[in-house]
């Protein structure tokens, strides 16, 4: 269970860096279309699905939820694949997809901070923020702000999957039997 949490843990590492990367093409790329950020989600999609599906593949043996990350790499393989195979379709979806995407997340984030307590603040910020993104994306008629607002949440979604990979490679179980005041020690 240990290696599969720090594979986990360094696969969001990785998954995280590549959605801060695509944020920062999409703010400070010179596109006048969308084609741009759509090869770049596209490239970072099918980039993060080899990596889970790898990851997955090479983990079945010492895991038995390996098949999750199998599900998760297939689904950003066939969403990076349909993005570049069929990129003036995916365009006119792009808006749509991030805003939907966003707040799925949000709300995935939400009820995931009912069972991580240590991180509930954190959580509920990133929930606010993912959400409130998503909503702003889908009601926004205008294309150049709406550049800035992928590419912001790309950043931040980025940073929150870099921090919480890092926290799940950092994690450390506490022993319930291990005594924290050693003046009760015995």
């Amino acid at each position: 269970m240990e290696t599969f949490r720090k594979s986990a843990g360094w696969a969001l590492v990785i998954r995280g860096v590549l959605f801060m990367l695509f944020g920062f093409l999409v703010l400070f790329m010179e596109s006048k279309t969308i084609y741009g950020p759509m090869n770049f989600l596209g490239i970072i999609l099918l980039l993060s699905g080899l990596l889970y599906f790898a990851l997955s593949i090479l983990l079945r043996k010492s895991n038995k939820a390996w098949f999750l990350g199998l599900i998760w790499g297939l689904v950003d393989l066939l969403t990076g694949g349909y993005i570049m195979l069929n990129m003036a379709t995916a365009t006119t979806l792009f808006t749509n997809i991030i805003g939907v995407f966003a707040i799925i997340m949000g709300i995935s984030i939400l009820v995931s901070s009912y069972f991580i307590p240590g991180y509930r603040i954190f959580l509920y910020i990133n929930s606010l923020v993912s959400g409130s993104f998503g909503f702003l994306i889908l009601t926004n008629p205008t294309i150049g702000r709406l550049d800035f607002l992928v590419g912001l949440y790309g950043l931040l979604l980025g940073m929150f999957v870099v921090y919480a990979g890092y926290a799940l490679i950092r994690f450390k179980k506490k022993n319930p039997l291990q005594n924290n005041n050693p003046s009760e020690a015995v």
